[in-house]
């Protein structure tokens, strides 16, 4: 329940803000608002269409029209207020509540009602999902004697709403959720907490009470990105750790797979979430060709002739990379390519005469198009000819 009502008020949230206004909107207008008494008669609320305004003139006046009664608690409790929806059988749009604190603004429980084929695509309230859940602009909240609150409206529905509201002392529908925490694949700024606890599931009622937190997931570590081919399958230990730096339990909180972690290339580790995590996620490490190693190095007339070991097991060729900085500084290095395995030397010409080279070499292999690179050798220095 605490996550669809989220979502419901995500996507009010999200067409409020492009109308330019927010949920404090409410309050502008507190001090002309009808006072009414809990657990009276029913009231009557007309609520134009919101539309966008064009001027700052017509946003005060669109203000006037989001903000209906106020009220003020003779005792500390839960109240409800209960909107006769029977516009929701013709109606398409959204439709807004809230129980707004008048001394601060602060909106203190909000509901939702939606139909937008826009989003929706039929005339379901933006997925089972949600409509499972009833999805209603009824509201609940605990209020504090002597304190005054307002009760608002947003309709954007198509035409004006005229409704009745009931306010009346709340009474629980409570129930217990265990909602896992949910890790998202494609951003982890979209994981979420996940919870044990008991709520009220009766309008939208701001009761609730946490009996455990399940933090989610930060992180997700392999202990080695890197592997040298031996014919041998790879398995990098995985360290997942939650936003309060606790690390879970393998086969307890999740489980490992390894997909093509033997060959050259590109392996994947796939983390599968369960228990109180839900979700899964996906690592990948390579896996290179064995290196080889410079035999010798000749100078030559500005230039220099490399010899190393062949390493004709798994590779294509291999790469001559030569420095004038001992660091191989990217500004001072050059990299030559030497196709074919059964190569095993390479002239290099036209450097500057005179001069001190740093020169190591590398083995590679390529797979679907991309090199896969061993570490490189010792470097050997040589100084070419004048």
């Amino acid at each position: 329940m605490k996550k669809t009502l989220s979502l419901a008020l995500s996507f009010v949230m999200l067409i409020t803000s492009m109308l330019a206004f927010s949920a404090n909107a409410f309050a502008a207008t507190i001090a002309d608002a009808t006072e009414i008494k809990l657990g009276g008669d029913a009231f009557q609320i007309t609520a134009p269409v919101v539309k966008e305004p064009a001027t700052d003139d017509e946003a005060e006046e669109m203000m006037k029209n989001l903000y209906f009664c106020k009220f003020t608690p003779e005792e500390t409790g839960y109240y409800e207020f209960i909107f006769d929806e029977s516009f929701t059988k013709t109606s398409q749009g959204a439709v807004m509540s809230a129980v707004v604190r008048a001394e601060d603004e602060e909106a203190i429980n909000m509901g939702a009602w939606m139909k937008l084929d826009s989003l929706a695509g039929d005339d379901d309230i933006i997925g089972g999902a949600i409509s499972e859940f009833n999805l209603t602009i009824n509201v609940a909240a605990k209020l504090e004697a002597g304190k005054t609150y307002g009760l608002g409206l947003i309709n954007m529905t198509a035409s004006e709403i005229t409704t009745s509201v009931t306010v009346q002392k709340h009474t629980h529908t409570l129930k217990d959720f265990d909602e896992k925490s949910y890790v998202d694949d494609y951003d982890f700024s979209y994981n979420e907490d996940g919870e044990k606890y008991t709520a009220c599931t009766e309008c939208n009622c701001d009761y609730h009470i946490t009996h455990a937190t399940y933090y989610k997931v930060k992180s997700v570590k392999l202990a080695k990105t890197k592997y040298t081919f031996n014919n041998k399958e790879k398995k990098p230990a995985v360290t997942v750790k939650d936003r309060k730096g606790n690390v879970l339990k393998k086969g307890t909180d999740y489980t490992v797979y390894y997909h093509r972690n033997k060959k050259i290339g590109t392996a994947t580790v796939t983390i599968r979430f369960k228990g109180n995590y839900s979700g899964k996620c996906e690592r990948t490490f390579k896996i290179n060709p064995k290196g080889t190693s410079l035999t010798k190095v000749t100078s030559q007339s500005k230039g220099f002739t490399a010899k190393w070991k062949k390493q004709t097991n798994n590779t294509t060729g291999y790469q001559i990379q030569y420095s004038t900085s001992s660091k191989f500084t990217k500004k001072a290095t050059k990299t030559v390519t030497v196709k074919g395995n059964t190569n095993n030397s390479k002239a290099v010409a036209k450097l500057k005469k005179n001069k001190k080279y740093y020169v190591r070499v590398r083995t590679y292999k390529t797979v679907s198009g991309k090199k896969y690179c061993s570490d490189w050798s010792k470097a050997k220095t040589v100084k070419t000819k004048k």
